[in-house]
This record gives C-alpha cells, sequence and structure tokens, in this order.
C-alpha cells in the first residue's frame, strides 16, 4: 500500500475541496446580456465619376433587365443557377460603360480593380439570387459579381479576383 505525506495528502483534499459544485478551478464563461445583431441590409452603390452616388438594393437590381447563368465558381462544385443583371448593363445605365477601369469594393473591404476589357471581354452577371432563391452573406451574396466557369477558366482578362461576393460599391477609376 502507498504511503502518503501529510503534505500530499493536504494538497489532495485542497483540490478535492475546489473541485466541488459551486467551485471553479478555471474561469468558465460568465453570463452576459447581448443586443440583438442585426446586419446591414444588402445594397450595391455606384459611385459616379462626379461624386453623385446611386444605391441599389437587390431588389432594385432585379427591376433592370435580369439574366441567368448556370455555371459552377471557385468555391462551388456543383452547378448553380445564379440571377441577377449585367454588369455593363448597369454601367451602361449610368454612363460608364466607356470608364477606363473600375474598383469594385466588397462589405469587408476586399477591393479589386478591374479595367474595361473585363467588363466588354467576358459576361458579369451581378448575382442577387441562386437557384431562385435570394442570395444569402453564407453563399458569397447577398450581391456576387458571377462569370461563367469555362469562360472564366479560359480568359485572357478576367481571373478570380474579380469574381467578388458580398459587393458593395463601384466606383469609376479616373
Amino acid at each position: 500500500m502507498p504511503r502518503f505525506s501529510s503534505f500530499k495528502l493536504a494538497v489532495c483534499a485542497a483540490l478535492v475541496s475546489l473541485a466541488s459544485p459551486g467551485v471553479s478551478l478555471a474561469s468558465g464563461p460568465s453570463p452576459v446580456e447581448l443586443t440583438q445583431i442585426t446586419h446591414r441590409p444588402a445594397s450595391l452603390t455606384l459611385v459616379m465619376p462626379g461624386g453623385e452616388q446611386v444605391e441599389y438594393t437587390p431588389a432594385a437590381l432585379e427591376q433592370l433587365n435580369t439574366y441567368e447563368m448556370t455555371t459552377r465558381t471557385p468555391w462551388r462544385d456543383d452547378e448553380a443557377v445564379f440571377q441577377g443583371v449585367l454588369l455593363r448593363d448597369l454601367l451602361e445605365r449610368h454612363g460608364m460603360a466607356d470608364v477606363k477601369a473600375i474598383r469594385v469594393r466588397a462589405e469587408n473591404d476586399f477591393t479589386i480593380t478591374m479595367d474595361r476589357a473585363v467588363w466588354e471581354g467576358e459576361s458579369f452577371l451581378i448575382a442577387t439570387r441562386v437557384d431562385g432563391r435570394p442570395h444569402s452573406r453564407r453563399e458569397r451574396g447577398p450581391i456576387q459579381f458571377v462569370l461563367d466557369w469555362d469562360a472564366y477558366r479560359n480568359s485572357d482578362v478576367a481571373d478570380e479576383n474579380h469574381l467578388v461576393w458580398m459587393a458593395a460599391e463601384i466606383t469609376v477609376v479616373e
């Protein structure tokens, strides 16, 4: 039978008493009251060369000519049907079709500059829906730039960075 010193017995007794219900050795979660999380509504703002701004919600974008495209993306193995408006139509509507380049910024501040050759050479869809449902942030929406998978893979001008999700702003690069 093993022998324990009085010191070892005292340490063991202290640990057992500390581990009793209601006593914690480590600080764990403590109760807190949280305010409700509210996500900013989705919108895409166009900033014109003179600084004028036009804001589009997904519903407002869908008031323009809409298209659909069945494709995959680098983040989707299976094809999906994306629905929305063409980037070049939106730019043309606001007299921006002939600008040299645009800067697209996402909600998370990811920013890409897109030369005119990109949207003239490829049919970029600004998707607001996937498979008929509103596009969610969880699925890289609610406003996502989509390009046909085969066109993207074979493009001389477009690359993965142009497929902006959570798109929030388009600004003319002067």
